[in-house]
């Protein structure tokens, strides 16, 4: 079975024979809705593109011969609407602007709509090549598409507009340079100007559908009046599991590939890429691309691939995290602090983005939300919000511990923590990593204003743990039937290592250092009856149990048998 890891052209996807998980049915259900402008938003790597190339290629009406070869075993083929190949397909792409300088920003913004025109100019080849020379010499995007609808109008075909990664650019612009994103987006700017003219172009009845991917709703509420014809669907409902899989579609693919989904492969699939809700009553779906990933070199090679989390996830996520320093950077971080440490947090999606206002911890949830970062927590009745899975939480703990080094000028260094994680998992030998925490905590305490706890202390290990950590999956109140161990370093498939450890955490301020070997003793009791409880701990064979108490910033700790 050939995996579309990767590929975001439903064409070459169909005609290559690589697997499809059929999502056509929402073709019908979209256009049953009577909404013709449509902003549907999902974090990256979430299948945005080989959908809107699916909506491509099932209206262009240039396909129109292609039709049962590309829909015929699927849903839609078998249910064909009124509108299949009806249309002109027009797609814009805003990704690799670069956004230096807005003059930079302004040449990719303008370089990728005369792409865009130029391709659909080839693909109908129906104005003259005076007519596409004058479109393509105009040097500001919203002229581009001016002329282009001026031509067009007359030859009266209507055309589909899709645009991917509609806000890729500005997110970089609200990353580092938020004036730039207000005058190039929600003032007067060629953004606003090239959405304007777009709503024109749907007035004029030029453009008669409109199909438009991204990230946050920041920049389209950022439009204001410029753009506000568009229907934001991405919170709908049924629409909810239109990117993503289900688990049984997870476990439909692994089975189309000769691979029986045990409870363990399934466990460890669920853990690292399950866990996204983007409505509070609909089922947890998994993120397809990092389900292709895994899958991709599970199905080859019948082992799990050397990193869980794929380097290129890694990589678009990274680029997200520069949004945490937007606005109010400390009230940022401390939300990080909280769902780091919290099961859930509290929060009132946003309505409407604006910076005309204070940026709140409500916006800044929100935004983390549409990003991926957070999802929807169904056991509560309120609004809550926790961190989806392993990848995410990986993701956080790696950001949280390079900021707070950055922040603070900690000492540390990335080859230490790996040399004492090596230490860990194959020498059984705890003390290097245990210093390096202990050195922390006595380069932050000399500043006078940290607070410890043993919330923020259990925090400081994971995230530490983080780093150059290949050997360990982490686990942070591991539920027993005996109680809630603190925190476990587990074995991370593929790899195998001597030694997995299980700690319990007690923290004593220094008036109660007296209390140590009593905190000791009640420690390794809880600890030994919570690993009595769990089955699978007492199976570990190579499970090392440790007490770790800090008293104010430094550490002692025990190994129990």
């Amino acid at each position: 079975m050939k995996l579309p890891y990767g590929i975001s052209n439903f064409k070459d996807l169909v005609e290559q024979g690589y697997f499809f998980m059929d999502r056509t049915s929402y073709i019908e259900y979209l256009e049953g809705l009577g909404e013709k402008y449509i902003f549907f938003l999902r974090p990256r790597r979430f299948g945005k593109s080989i959908f809107l190339s699916m909506l491509a290629h099932y209206y262009d009406l240039n396909e129109k011969d292609n039709f049962q070869v590309l829909f015929g075993k699927y849903y839609i083929g078998q249910h064909p609407t009124e509108m299949a190949n009806q249309y002109a397909v027009l797609r814009f792409e805003f990704s690799g602007i670069p956004t230096q300088t807005p003059d930079s920003t302004l040449q990719g913004f303008l370089d990728n709509v005369r792409s865009g025109i130029t391709e659909f100019l080839n693909r109908y080849p129906l104005l003259s090549t005076e007519e596409q020379e004058d479109i393509l010499e105009q040097t500001q995007p919203q002229a581009v598409i001016r002329k282009f609808f001026d031509a067009w109008k007359p030859k009266n075909q209507k055309i589909y507009l899709l645009i991917d990664e509609y806000d890729h650019f500005a997110n970089e612009l609200l990353a580092f340079n938020l004036d730039n994103f207000m005058n190039i987006v929600s003032r007067n700017g060629f953004v606003r100007k090239f959405y304007e003219t777009l709503k024109t172009g749907t007035f004029e009845g030029t453009i008669d559908r409109m199909f438009v991917t991204g990230v946050t709703p920041i920049t389209l509420d950022s439009l204001t009046s410029g753009f506000n014809i568009a229907s934001h669907l991405s919170l709908h409902r049924d629409l909810h599991a239109m990117l993503g899989f289900s688990e049984e579609e997870v476990k439909q693919l692994l089975k189309n590939g000769d691979t029986e989904a045990g409870e363990e492969l399934m466990e460890d699939i669920q853990k690292w890429y399950n866990g996204y809700r983007f409505h509070k009553e609909g089922h947890q779906v998994y993120n397809p691309d990092m389900v292709l990933y895994f899958a991709k070199e599970y199905l080859r090679s019948g082992k799990y691939p050397d990193q869980m989390l794929d380097v290129n996830v890694a990589s678009d996520y990274g680029k997200l995290r520069r949004l945490f320093a937007l606005r109010n950077p400390a009230q940022n971080f401390e939300v990080l602090n909280d769902l780091v440490q919290k099961p859930s947090v509290p929060a009132i999606l946003t309505a409407q983005f604006s910076f005309e206002k204070e940026f709140s911890r409500n916006d800044f949830l929100s935004l983390l939300f549409y990003m991926g970062f957070i999802t929807h927590y169904a056991e509560t009745p309120f609004h809550s919000f926790r961190i989806p899975n392993e990848v995410i939480r990986a993701l956080y703990l790696e950001y949280f511990i390079h900021l707070l080094k950055e922040r603070e000028g900690l000492s540390f260094t990335e080859e230490a923590v790996g040399e004492a994680i090596l230490q860990m998992g194959f020498y059984e030998n705890i003390e290097p990593f245990f210093r390096i925490i202990e050195s922390i905590l006595q380069e932050l305490s000399r500043r006078d204003y940290q607070n410890f706890d043993e919330k923020y202390i259990k925090l400081l290990i994971l995230a530490t743990s983080m780093i150059s950590n290949q050997y360990f999956h982490l686990e942070s109140e591991r539920e027993t039937k005996g109680g809630y161990i603190d925190i476990l370093f587990l074995e991370k498939k593929p790899f195998k290592v001597y030694h997995q450890y299980a700690i319990e955490l007690k923290y004593l301020k220094k008036e109660e250092s007296k209390q140590l070997e009593t905190t000791q003793q009640k420690a390794a009791t809880q600890l030994r009856d919570y690993i009595r409880s769990e089955k699978r701990l007492t199976e570990m064979q190579n499970l090392k149990a440790y007490t770790l108490v800090v008293v104010k910033d430094e550490l002692h700790w025990k190994e129990i048998s």
